[in-house]
């Protein structure tokens, strides 16, 4: 007998999957679950973590940006989407995007988890990457400059002779 559960029913049946480890199905769940808008930003947000753990992680981002779009997603739900979104992006490597999203987290909670400890080490990441860069660039132009120099140098030489 194959009964229509409500939204409802599909996140809590959802969240029990995940607790079992049964993502796929629980991912099904959150789906349906997540067509209602009371349920929608909750659905999302589980339905990432789920992604996450099957390593879909490009998925998850999807979803926990979607999470963060429902109104009636309380400020601490918020919170907690945004830093899983920024760990996410952060595992990833994609620095410049989760200094981003912690930084709007540190706004709205300057005291969550680690973020503040987080947002100070990307951006000592960030210092030291964009130090080197310029540091290999300036090598490597003066090696140019001076390679060209001794070439207009011995030109005449190569031409005379």
């Amino acid at each position: 007998m194959d009964q229509q559960l409500s939204p409802s029913e599909c996140y809590e049946r959802g969240v029990v999957l995940k607790q079992v480890r049964m993502f796929h199905p629980a991912i099904e769940d959150f789906q349906i679950a997540a067509g209602d808008p009371h349920y929608a930003g909750k659905a999302y947000m589980q339905m990432a973590m789920c992604l996450r753990a099957i390593g879909h992680d490009e998925e998850a981002i999807v979803a926990f940006r979607q999470a963060v779009t429902f109104p009636l997603v309380s400020s601490v739900e918020r919170c907690h989407v945004l830093y899983q979104l920024g760990q996410t992006l952060e595992s990833l490597g994609r620095d410049a995007e989760s200094l981003e999203v912690y930084g709007s987290l540190c706004k709205r909670n300057p005291e969550f988890f680690d973020v503040a400890q987080r947002i100070q080490r990307l951006s000592a990441d960030k210092c030291w990457l964009s130090s080197w860069v310029c540091d290999w660039w300036r090598a490597l132009r003066n090696g140019v400059r001076a390679r060209r120099r001794a070439v207009l140098l011995h030109m005449p030489a190569v031409l005379d002779g």
